[in-house]
């Protein structure tokens, strides 16, 4: 395959506890492919209870890349996960194999996908409700990433934690994106040549209702499995790892700290996985060109992603 060919990849995405690593999982071993991590915290090491890795036994089924690359300590970045990413594809593919991303992480997909901003519509009316309503929806972090994807010089001039200078600069990057203005490359970022990636995007849909009891037992399951013992590890090695603050090893690491009953912990962690659940969903639900899978039949689903790999790997 030569390098400015076009490769085709699946991506099964949605929010968690949508039940799309199962499902991904048997995609790839129904056609022989192999899964790449598209979930912002799976990439981090010594994290698999809390960030919910797929298990041994499904890794040992399927070749499983992207999962702890980097140390906690580590801040990842979407353009890190495009370049992580677009090498793991191009290597699988060169094995004659298909690519099968899974995650809940929209900002790395769309990035990977080449529709940043969002490939969504927003009138030059709307567009600071457009801005709030995202500022809204995601951390500071998140709207950094994106200001870099839309002006990469803007994004080195604003001070990194100027939340109201990255505001407006958004909101120009926008305004001069619909004017048809593009905003110049940053000139110390190097381009990383890789073939073309064309993802077919499944999102994962189930009901609130049923997803909310889908989250209670997994968290509960997590905290069954040693999330407590997890949390306390890393904060032993990187003391001020920024993946320390994510859902689940702030509320375990409290009740370490005793500033919170294990009870308190799992009604706290459940309450905000289910609260980032809803922001994951209405991101996802924006993807113009996503195919919607109605998750609430596991086996089902299973089979509506099973087909759509068997489809891809025939024309590759």
């Amino acid at each position: 395959m030569s390098a400015k060919s076009t490769i085709e990849a699946l991506c099964v995405c949605g929010p968690t506890s949508s039940g799309k690593s199962d499902a991904a999982l048997a995609a790839a071993e129904d056609v022989g492919g192999e899964i790449v991590n598209a979930d912002s915290r799976q990439i981090y090491e010594g994290m698999p209870i809390g960030t919910g890795w797929p298990s041994a036994g499904a890794m040992a089924r399927v070749p499983h890349h992207l999962y702890g690359i980097v140390s906690p300590a580590v801040r990842y970045s979407a353009a890190r996960f495009v370049t992580d990413a677009r090498i793991a594809i191009a290597e699988i593919a060169a094995r004659g194999r298909l690519a099968v991303l899974v995650g809940g992480t929209g900002l790395y997909i769309e990035a990977l996908a080449g529709t940043m901003p969002i490939d969504r519509p927003a009138g030059s009316d709307e567009l600071r409700t457009r801005v709030r309503r995202e500022v809204q929806l995601h951390s500071h972090e998140a709207l950094r990433e994106w200001l870099g994807a839309l002006d990469p010089i803007a994004a080195q001039r604003v001070p990194a934690g100027d939340r109201y200078r990255t505001i407006r600069a958004l909101e120009a990057a926008l305004a001069k994106r619909e004017e048809g203005i593009e905003c110049a490359s940053a000139p110390s970022e190097p381009r990383v040549p890789a073939p073309e990636i064309h993802l077919r995007v499944f999102v994962m849909n189930v009901a609130r209702a049923e997803l909310r009891l889908r989250i209670a037992a997994r968290v509960g399951a997590m905290f069954a499995a040693g999330l407590e013992d997890e949390a306390q590890s890393i904060r032993a090695r990187w003391p001020a790892a920024p993946a320390l603050t994510g859902i689940g090893y702030a509320e375990a690491l409290a009740i370490a700290d005793g500033t919170a009953t294990r009870g308190e912990a799992i009604s706290r962690c459940t309450l905000r996985t289910s609260q980032y659940a809803a922001r994951q969903d209405t991101w996802f639900r924006r993807l113009r060109t996503a195919r919607i899978i109605e998750a609430g039949d596991r086996t089902a689903a299973s089979r509506a992603v099973t087909a759509a790999a068997r489809e891809i790997a025939a024309r590759t």
